[in-house]
């Protein structure tokens, strides 16, 4: 999908948003300040993300949702919950049929594995049903996440709306992942500090892991000193077992440094 029915501030304009929610509460799924940024950018009665921790069985749903007035819900519940003609959701926000019949579309629709070449810079923004727009991220540890945005009148969006979701796709899965680290304690670590911490973690030294990165052994030293520190560990090997599962990953390139417009990429290193 193009970005040529985009706005001309929308870049700078979901550039902010992302930005800001760096530093906001992360929320059961997503920030919520990025979730009340949302429902005005694109505009809509309510933005809802829906947690997976397993997609094949279904297996305990978070469901977080935002009104455009502001209103704030959360539902804890089993994927059975979406089950019957109206579900058994008790929020304001997502007990509503419409609501529960685009949740149960997303929990229900297939996705593409990393595997075959998906993740989140190929799963499409869903436009097939009227008034509802749908994405679908993968996190590098394999929980599913579907952002949904509804409009209860159930007028189409315009182009604009999902060509700038297109945009905004892979650092959404950022957003989450990043939300994923601070909800575990992870302490942000630089790009240089990643890398380094997932050679460690896959064994290798300090000289190797200089040699790998191309960079000086005092260097690579140097980092793996930072890493000990900010995660409180004594070993990089402590630092490994404890960040790496909610690290990056190799899926995330929007999680190197920051965010950039236009375009919205990481800078290059």
């Amino acid at each position: 999908m193009g970005t040529g029915h985009l706005h001309a501030h929308d870049a700078d304009d979901l550039l902010t948003l992302l930005r800001a929610a760096r530093s906001e509460d992360p929320g059961p799924v997503l920030p919520w300040g990025l979730l009340e940024g949302l429902v005005h950018l694109v505009p809509c009665a309510l933005v809802v993300t829906c947690r997976l921790l397993d997609h094949r069985d279904r297996r305990t749903v978070v469901v977080q949702g935002v009104l455009a007035d502001g209103t704030r819900g959360v539902e804890h519940a089993d994927a059975r919950a979406l089950e019957g003609p109206h579900g058994r959701l008790r929020s304001p926000l997502t007990g509503g049929p419409r609501c529960v019949r685009a949740l149960r579309r997303a929990l229900t629709s297939p996705f593409p594995h990393p595997a075959n070449g998906g993740g989140p810079a190929h799963a499409a923004v869903r436009t097939d049903v009227p008034g509802e727009l749908v994405v679908t991220m993968r996190s590098p540890a394999g929980p599913v996440a579907h952002l949904l945005l509804l409009r209860t009148d159930g007028e189409p969006f315009p182009d604009r709306d999902p060509a700038l979701l297109e945009l905004a796709r892979p650092h959404l899965v950022e957003a989450w992942t990043a939300a994923e680290r601070r909800r575990a304690g992870i302490p942000p670590l630089t790009a240089r500090e990643w890398e380094v911490l997932a050679l460690a973690g896959a064994g290798l030294v300090p000289e190797e892991i200089a040699a790998a990165l191309c960079i000086a052994v005092g260097t690579a030293r140097k980092h793996a000193e930072h890493v000990r520190e900010k995660c409180g560990a004594h070993t990089l090997a402590e630092a490994a077992a404890r960040c790496l599962p909610q690290g990056p990953g190799p899926l995330f390139p929007a999680a190197r440094d920051g965010l950039s417009s236009p375009g919205l990429s990481a800078p290059g290193r």
